[in-house]
């Protein structure tokens, strides 16, 4: 836990005490290539990119505030005073915050800085109520690191992308645009929320590098419980800085431009490709390239310019006097290093022979946090693709419908497990297991034994009884019997479905569907 000291340092247990007398303002050496690249560029032209990725962490509450961090709730909802800039309303940093971007840079092997501090990033905009953004500009909570691209990440060769820093800093709010003509809406729910600004070297060299170096980093990320990633909620967003070279040139010596807010893998792809290409026919013609930050028109596969270098703000970075420094020693580093869990390249390389899955089938399991180790429990003694089949399938199905992540619903090992034995032993049929399954993930406290007792399911074995059932069935649908004789043999799942209401769900679907194409024949 972190406790603050007034006016003096942030402390972990056991942490050393920090002066805020010494505010080094460092100066910001790294050339911010963060983007992505690439394409066909020709033999003469080679792309230099790099990227920044903003990530929402997956923190119950705000970075400074008690306020919810909840995604998509009613707007202006969850938000307090200091999310709104109240005046006298005073920062309090958030300790699940420190602790989930030191597991970020760990896992990306890079270095929590033992001394990090925040600034204060200035601008004004409707969507940002203090009038600033409070940021790790200069001190960082982590350096260095890097992500390995191969042939499991869908590369033909090996890609080292390097880490310049990892730095906490709080979202702005969302403006809302053409719902009132001439109005623009601010909803203060997003104002706050912690997020990572993870700044990558500018190794990338081609889209397909920048598309797999972000793939790979939701992957790790939502692994080790760190966000969500979800592009489509916001929850990762993308910058890109682009800039080409002549072959034989400085790989730095070209002109950069950003792009902004590049919100889908496949808007990635084709941002950077069209960017590499805008530079290199810019170049070819004997012009200059202009620093500047671009957005990009999918429909026309081109970049455009949103803001020139003259029109870029000076931020007047100053230190956060209202948030004190961050201080961390080696043995919480230590204890938060053993509390990782495997990498997706370990678990991928583990799991792959020892269950015979698939790469697809693992990399779906990453996508949710809790999830491989979830099927390792339940697996055991079972077979594995039926256990990661209603994994995927079912409990993933009802986790979307709830909005839920696997780690805060209320079905356990031990509950599923039941499911699956209870099904494989045929004591219950698959609609009555995803009925369980439901009522599992509702609260349910009682065992499949005493709900399969309480409401008197059965699976209907004789045989004998089904077809009584069955020929019933069809002397009641003469017009769907003729039908079918002529041709139209779809009308057989028409039967079945009569015959699994007749049972309440009691027939086995294989056996049913047997039985009536049985006696639908012996009527030719």
């Amino acid at each position: 836990m972190l406790s603050v000291l007034s006016g003096s340092a942030v402390l972990l247990p056991g942490f050393g005490v920090y002066s805020m007398e010494h505010n080094v303002v460092a100066s910001f050496v790294f050339t911010r290539n963060s983007g992505l690249g690439g394409g066909t560029l020709g033999y003469r032209f080679k792309a230099t990119i790099g990227l920044e990725l903003h990530v929402q962490l997956l923190a119950a509450q705000k970075l400074f505030s008690a306020a919810s961090a909840k995604w998509n709730e009613p707007p202006n909802t969850n938000v307090n005073v200091a999310d709104a800039g109240f005046p006298g309303a005073l920062p309090q940093l958030n300790p699940e915050c420190v602790q989930l971007a030191a597991r970020a840079i760990l896992a990306l092997n890079g270095q929590i800085q033992q001394r990090s501090a925040f600034d204060r990033k200035h601008y004004f905009y409707a969507d940002q109520p203090l009038g600033y953004q409070i940021t790790q500009q200069h001190h960082p909570i982590g350096r260095g690191g890097y992500v390995d691209l191969g042939l499991l990440d869908g590369l033909e060769y090996v890609k080292r992308i390097g880490i310049h820093q990892l730095q906490l800093e709080q979202d702005t709010a969302k403006s809302i645009h053409g719902v009132y003509p001439g109005h623009v809406l601010v909803d203060l729910n997003r104002a706050g929320v912690a997020l990572i600004e993870i700044v990558s070297k500018p190794d990338v060299e081609t889209a397909d590098e920048a598309v797999f170096y972000v793939r790979k980093m939701q992957s790790l990320l939502r692994h080790i419980g760190v966000s969500s990633c979800n592009m489509e909620e916001g929850s990762l967003r993308c910058d890109v800085n682009v800039s080409v070279y002549r072959d034989g040139e400085d790989r730095l010596s070209g002109t950069r431009c950003e792009l902004k807010n590049l919100n889908s893998l496949k808007v990635i792809r084709g941002a950077v490709n069209a960017e590499i290409s805008r530079q290199i026919d810019v170049v070819r013609r004997g012009d200059n390239i202009e620093q500047e930050t671009r957005g990009y028109d999918a429909q026309s596969n081109t970049t455009f310019v949103t803001r020139t270098k003259e029109a870029v703000p000076d931020y007047r970075y100053m230190p956060e006097p209202d948030v004190p420094e961050i201080h961390i020693n080696d043995s919480w580093i230590a204890r938060l290093r053993k509390m990782l869990p495997e990498t997706p390249e370990v678990v991928m390389a583990r799991m792959m022979p020892q269950y015979g899955l698939t790469q697809e089938d693992i990399e779906t399991m990453l996508g949710e946090p809790g999830c491989t180790a979830f099927f390792e429990q339940a697996v055991v003694g079972r077979d594995p693709k039926r256990v990661l089949s209603w994994i995927t399938s079912e409990v993933f199905g009802q986790l979307a419908y709830r909005s839920q992540r696997l780690a805060d619903s209320s079905i356990t090992v031990p509950q599923f497990t039941q499911i699956i034995d209870a099904l494989s032993s045929d004591a219950i049929t698959s609609a009555q297991a995803k009925q369980l399954l439901i009522a599992f993930m509702d609260g349910e406290q009682r065992t499949v034994d005493e709900l399969i007792a309480a409401h008197r399911w059965e699976v209907i074995s004789d045989d004998g009884k089904l077809r009584v059932i069955s020929k019933q069935l069809l002397d009641a649908h003469p017009k769907e019997v003729a039908r079918y004789l002529k041709g139209q043999t779809r009308r057989l799942n028409f039967f079945v479905g009569k015959l699994m209401q007749a049972t309440n769900g009691q027939a086995k679907p294989q056996n049913a569907s047997e039985i009536m194409k049985e006696l639908l024949e012996a009527r030719r």
